[in-house]
């Protein structure tokens, strides 16, 4: 970094527990510690997931480019002409829709998941009360985003896997129940989404924080469980409940404005068409993004301090964090330290052993 930045960073006291109390913390602690991040690294907490949307819009652009489908622009601009069930089942048959659903789908939720992982970054240094800029964000631990990807891409094959798994069982317990399997089959279904949830949310971190492989990883993150299961599962929930609300209630305007534009527009003149089109998926598109940022941001911090809550209660992370708090920085080479410090790293933890092997050398 510059000499501008480190000399802001001079200025900055390194200050343990400002944001979020550094011992363990109750439900409401951990959700108050998410939005404390996020108000204090608006840059990074909620630039990192726009930087994401927005990524995911151009990806989406650039195949509408090389695979135009009419039916799929039309899904974007006017979603509430599918409420006809042969119109949708005849656009689904389509071999170029679905193929643009699927993709569009995979890459968007790669995207967003490598997002979640890296805002474990503000998260952590705000346990030290360290500003973090999207830049740092991005760059911090640009080295682990390959492994990053290979571990996402390994759960959705172990997702996908035991999702139809649930699903078949569900079906047939339905089945020879006639009906009456649903009332144990939709709770137990959104209790295995919990469970697997609380499970897996900690590998993506791990990679980045830990520096753990792709494979690890899944181990790590089900042994940071171990004895706080159900206060990770109802916290899952909560979540859960809480993006359902979210979701119903702001679906609902941008509902209503893309169904009139999306109508307006199919049915204008032709000059006019393609702008009012163009108009109504940019209104959409805007909208999504927003709304996904925000989702993220709040995903990506409550799991960041669920992750730091669970390594304060196994491993007694707080008192070593406490114990290995640098100084305030009195000079830019203090401050250059600062700004490549991820609080709970193995690197940072080795100040503790400074004589151990990959220990620091300030």
């Amino acid at each position: 970094m510059g000499t501008t930045v480190a000399s802001q960073l001079a200025r900055t006291p390194v200050r343990p527990g400002a944001v979020f109390p550094l011992r363990p913390l109750a439900q409401d602690e951990i959700f108050g510690g998410a939005f404390s991040v996020i108000r204090r690294n608006p840059r990074a907490a909620l630039g990192l997931p726009f930087a994401a949307a927005v990524l995911n819009f151009l990806v989406s652009l650039v195949l509408l480019v090389v695979m135009p489908v009419d039916n799929y622009i039309r899904m974007l601009t006017d979603p509430v002409a599918f409420d006809d069930q042969e119109l949708m089942f005849a656009a689904l048959g389509e071999a170029g829709m679905v193929l643009m659903m699927v993709a569009s789908s995979f890459i968007g939720s790669l995207v967003m998941a490598m997002s979640l992982g890296l805002l474990a970054i503000p998260v952590l240094r705000s346990a030290y009360g360290l500003p973090t800029t999207l830049r740092q964000t991005l760059l911090l631990r640009a080295g682990r985003l390959g492994w990053l990807l290979l571990h996402l891409l390994v759960l959705l094959v172990v997702i996908g896997v035991l999702a139809a798994v649930a699903v078949v069982a569900g079906v047939l317990l339905t089945v020879v129940t006639f009906g009456f399997g649903l009332l144990l089959v939709l709770p137990g279904f959104f209790l295995l989404v919990c469970w697997l949830t609380a499970g897996l949310m900690f590998g993506p971190l791990v990679i980045i924080v830990e520096r753990r492989h792709a494979f690890n990883a899944i181990t790590r993150s089900f042994a940071l469980n171990r004895g706080m299961w159900w206060r990770h599962i109802g916290a899952v929930a909560l979540l859960y409940l809480m993006l359902l609300v979210v979701l119903a209630v702001t679906s609902l305007p941008a509902g209503i404005v893309t169904g009139l534009g999306g109508e307006l527009a199919w049915q204008s003149e032709e000059g006019q068409n393609d702008l009012l089109v163009l108009l109504v998926l940019g209104f959409g598109q805007l909208y999504d993004m927003a709304l996904n940022t925000l989702l993220v941001a709040l995903l990506g911090t409550v799991i960041g301090v669920m992750y730091l809550n669970a390594r304060f209660r196994r491993e007694a992370l707080d008192v070593m964090l406490k114990h290995v708090a640098p100084p305030t920085p009195q000079n830019d080479s203090d401050a250059e330290y600062l700004d490549k410090l991820l609080p709970a790293s193995p690197e940072h933890l080795a100040v503790a052993a400074p004589n151990s092997p990959g220990g620091p050398q300030r």
